[in-house]
């Protein structure tokens, strides 16, 4: 499912694909990059942004910014890898950028083992970029077009204030309203990704900044955190009372829980906990 921040990320790679492959140590000249269609209607799926390196040996990166919990995020990659080197022939590196400590998952390893019950086993490799582990400082000293992301990383929380100024005037400064305006605006909805309510509306205010809450990027984000702060709540309430009642649950039975977004279908298992008499029971489709 796409959520307004994987837009927003996929915005900044268009603006910048060239400084985005210096920021992933794979620095290009602007000449010998652009942003290609992701469209893989092959698959029926949209994979966030790509771009087409011409080196001597074209190929392709693939960026996939993720502002939540996925984790199927490896296998859909793969998917995607498999797609492009169909369509283009060429080979891929994956790349996952995490844009909040909450879109993190054990499973985001870099590597995703596949391994068939015949045939030999193999690795799809990708890279994986957390950017709340990244020092703010290079984010500030680098380019304009990955600045919106500086407050998702590091930050002192005793200087939260002073680097939101010093990433707003900097942009404020660039010699084109039309790019300052979009960056600033990223910049502004990504504050909430990071920042409770509180800490968000300080740096609002200090920044004068109009109608935050009223953006729609910033209001569907809070939604669908909402909705996730819930369903999170509810797989912890069925894992702690199926653990009292059923004993600790298996990988598998981890894996099934995880797996289950919709809050609808979590508060309906927290009612079969009362009737159920195992973990294989619990999930049982209801007859």
């Amino acid at each position: 499912m796409s959520h307004p921040f994987d837009a927003s990320g996929k915005t900044l790679l268009e603006l910048g694909p060239a400084e985005w492959l210096a920021f992933l140590g794979a620095p290009r000249e602007a000449s010998k990059v652009r942003i290609i269609s992701a469209d893989l209607s092959t698959v029926t799926a949209m994979a966030d942004q790509v771009v087409l390196v011409d080196d001597p040996d074209p190929w392709l990166l693939h960026v996939e910014f993720q502002a939540h919990r996925d984790e199927s995020l490896p296998r859909r990659m793969l998917g995607y890898a498999g797609s492009l080197v169909a369509r283009h022939d060429l080979p891929v590196w994956s790349v996952a950028v995490l844009l909040s400590s909450s879109a993190n998952a054990t499973n985001l390893t870099g590597a995703l083992p596949v391994a068939p019950a015949v045939g030999p086993k193999w690795v799809f490799p990708y890279t994986v970029v957390r950017l709340w582990q990244l020092p703010v400082s290079g984010f500030l000293q680098g380019s304009p077009y990955l600045l919106p992301l500086a407050m998702l990383t590091d930050v002192d929380p005793s200087a939260v204030l002073t680097t939101a100024a010093v990433v707003h005037d900097r942009l404020k400064a660039l010699n084109d309203t039309e790019l300052s305006d979009k960056l600033l605006s990223t910049m502004a909805e990504f504050l909430a990704l990071r920042y409770d309510k509180m800490a968000v509306q300080e740096m609002v205010d200090y920044l004068g900044i109009r109608g935050y809450w009223q953006n729609p990027g910033v209001k569907a984000m809070l939604a669908i955190h909402d909705a996730e702060v819930r369903a999170e709540e509810a797989r912890g309430m069925v894992a702690h009372l199926g653990t009292a009642k059923f004993g600790k649950p298996t990988k598998a039975v981890k894996a099934k829980l995880a797996a289950i977004a919709d809050l609808a279908e979590l508060e309906d298992l927290g009612v079969r906990l009362l009737t159920a008499n195992g973990w294989k029971e619990l999930f049982a489709v209801p007859k």
